[in-house]
């Protein structure tokens, strides 16, 4: 749990796993990094939603999901599959894009199925959730330093276009 010690120091009193996820980004990746919180948020309240014993209304959250998705998760699956995707193939990480697009693809059928139900509900905010993981653990962190710089700062100016609204609330 998050501000659970363990045996030992801990930096600001957060367990070893949570440290673990702190993870340096070249700058030019932190703003699609720092995007994964307000996915993973959204993940996290789609699941609970979800659950039988949830007083939330799945009608209520679905919309929310709606809301965030063309407010904050389309824009960023936009800058990753015109700038970051390509960098990744460029650099013989085309199995990386694949998945990728996949999961924005599954994302996106989800959005569009239309129908607000627990069951539904329950799987966006699962696939969500295992999408930003895959991207942070498996893209991100092994690739960054691979990328071209030119295909960094593409990905740090097409962020920096975006609306002032984008971001966490």
């Amino acid at each position: 749990m998050i501000g659970t010690r363990t045996t030992g120091p801990t930096l600001l009193g957060w367990s070893a796993e949570r440290q673990s996820l702190l993870v340096k980004r070249v700058p030019e990746l932190r703003d699609l990094s720092d995007d994964h919180h307000t996915g993973l948020v959204l993940a996290r309240r789609c699941r609970q939603a979800a659950r039988p014993d949830s007083a939330a209304s799945v009608e209520v959250v679905w919309q929310q999901m709606l809301q965030d998705f063309s407010s904050h998760l389309e824009p960023h699956f936009r800058i990753e599959e015109r700038h970051l995707l390509p960098a990744l193939e460029a650099i013989g990480e085309a199995s990386l894009a694949s998945r990728i697009r996949e999961d924005h693809a599954v994302l996106r059928r989800l959005r569009d199925s239309g129908v607000p139900s627990r069951t539904a509900i329950d799987r966006f905010g699962e696939l969500l959730e295992a999408h930003i993981r895959y991207e942070e653990r498996y893209v991100f962190e092994p690739t960054q330093d691979r990328l071209p710089a030119s295909a960094l700062e593409a990905i740090a100016a097409a962020c920096r276009a975006r609306p002032s609204s984008y971001g966490p609330e």
